[in-house]
């Protein structure tokens, strides 16, 4: 073999590595419609974390985020086939699924209720709850259910208060302000707000830990058939992005800046000290907050009275992570092999 030839194998061998190397990647990246139902600070972050920091990417994801306000319309459009994964609340993927939709949760971020009952000043105590006026959301929403679990908590009938539905958080803080109503209930940035026009704090429910299936990732029934490697890469992408809202506060704030449209500083450092509390290091979903869920809805729904958490979930995604040492490396602990 000549050195002319030899050199020209050379560069053919060089170019068709450049062209493998650059081709490969963009044949495995898979493309996903995923929606986040809120855009208020906290509940939403990991999502917007892991398409803004390159985790969805690093993961082999390539995936279009949407807001679609609120749960039950995520769930709908999930049913519909329009996306493929949707952020949702536990209440809505189970009546999603009572009502014969074909998904699953696959994991979570926040398993507590991360809401606050706030009210008037006079309200010397969780028990003078008790014949008041609350402004509250639709029944069946998580507000709606975070107000009744912790009525119950401390002792108090939901018929012994009267509740008055006014709807999204903004109108429910407003009508306790304009002394409408004595009381509701309200995430971080109600809470700051009610907090500055002189409201005071009742219950701080997350304090409480009561179990509940709040923000979960929810994956068609389909997805998870048909391409698990794809709901693989989703579960890791969002612990880890967990794992960096955690550690990484000035760069998780203006993520979350950007994707709230505004919300005020303090607003979103409160958000961000809240949420690094209750975002869950192992993406475990709540297997007992869904049961307490189907109990209290089981009062008006035969259906929900015979179901269980284990019908709504799909644990092998987050096993799996946990078992393979996956979270113990994001968080920089020694792995023990779980045989």
């Amino acid at each position: 073999m000549t050195k002319e030839l030899s050199r020209k194998l050379m560069v053919s061998v060089i170019i068709a590595a450049f062209i493998f190397a650059a081709l490969a990647p963009a044949r495995a990246v898979q493309k996903v419609r995923m929606a986040y139902i809120s855009d208020s600070p906290g509940s939403s972050a990991p999502y917007w974390i892991a398409k803004d920091a390159g985790l969805f990417k690093k993961y082999g994801l390539d995936v279009e985020l949407v807001f679609i306000n609120g749960s039950t319309r995520g769930i709908q459009s999930l049913v519909a086939g329009d996306i493929e994964f949707a952020g949702a609340v536990g209440t809505s993927a189970i009546n999603g699924k009572l009502a014969g939709g074909d998904f699953a949760i696959v994991d979570s971020l926040v398993n507590t209720l991360p809401y606050y009952i706030i009210g008037n000043p006079k309200i010397k105590s969780p028990e003078d709850l008790k014949g008041r006026t609350l402004a509250t959301h639709i029944p069946g929403t998580s507000a709606d259910f975070a107000v009744r679990l912790a009525l119950r908590k401390f002792g108090i009938d939901y018929k012994d208060i009267q509740a008055v539905m006014v709807g999204g958080a903004p109108a429910r803080v407003a009508a306790v302000i304009n002394g409408q109503t004595d009381f509701t209930m309200v995430t971080e940035p109600g809470k700051i707000q009610a907090e500055k026009a002189g409201m005071k704090l009742v219950i701080d429910m997350a304090r409480l830990k009561i179990p509940f299936q709040f923000t979960c990732t929810v994956a068609t029934g389909k997805l998870i058939q048909e391409q698990p490697k794809v709901v693989e890469s989703m579960a890791k992408a969002v612990a880890e992005a967990v794992q960096y809202f955690k550690f990484n506060k000035n760069e998780s704030i203006q993520i979350m800046a950007k994707y709230t449209r505004g919300a005020k500083p303090n607003v979103l450092e409160g958000s961000w000290i809240a949420y690094k509390e209750l975002l869950e290091e192992d993406t475990q979903p709540t297997l007992e907050g869904l049961n307490d869920t189907l109990a209290v809805q089981a009062t008006w729904d035969s259906k929900a009275a015979k179901a269980k958490a284990e019908d709504f979930v799909d644990l092998r995604f987050v096993n799996n992570l946990k078992r393979s040492g996956f979270i113990d490396k994001l968080y920089g602990r020694t792995h023990m092999s779980r045989n």
